[in-house]
């Protein structure tokens, strides 16, 4: 009886195509998808989550599990869109009214691109200044040295 059911079982998928399993297929769904993925985990889970723990204590410890629940149904609802339609969620975003999400995704990634970089280059200057200004005995204002770090590697 096992044998009968499973054959039924397998004779219901038989009209369905096997996907692309070579590197070029594989990755033609990574895509957004990989994109979307990578800024789930990021500075506020490696710095933000431990400063908020040291100063809130158990406080804010609800707000864990409630994240990852509704990361998870995220996730996962882009997971199921993707391989039902065989569409990226680029796409997905592109039929959306105006294609808003699409819009909201470049506003922020270059919002945020922009202040990642700022901040960076902040931390660079800062460095700069305290090597030439303890060491050396170049005293320039640490705004200075961050005009000459953004010029040069501009």
């Amino acid at each position: 009886m096992s044998d009968d059911s499973s054959a039924n079982r397998d004779a219901n998928f038989d009209h369905l195509k096997m996907p692309d399993m070579s590197l070029r297929g594989l990755s033609s769904h990574f895509g957004p998808g990989l994109i979307l993925m990578m800024t789930g985990i990021g500075t506020s889970h490696l710095v933000t989550a431990p400063t908020a723990g040291g100063r809130y204590e158990f406080a804010l410890l609800w707000c864990i599990p409630v994240a990852y629940i509704l990361k998870y149904y995220g996730f996962e609802m882009a997971f199921r869109f993707t391989n039902a339609t065989g569409k990226s969620m680029i796409e997905a975003y592109g039929t959306a009214w105006k294609k808003w999400p699409i819009w909201y995704v470049l506003i922020t990634t270059l919002i945020q691109c922009a202040i990642g970089q700022a901040g960076q280059l902040i931390a660079a200057a800062a460095v700069l200044y305290y090597i030439f200004t303890e060491v050396g005995r170049l005293s320039l204002s640490l705004s200075m040295y961050g005009l000459i770090l953004g010029i040069v590697c501009v």
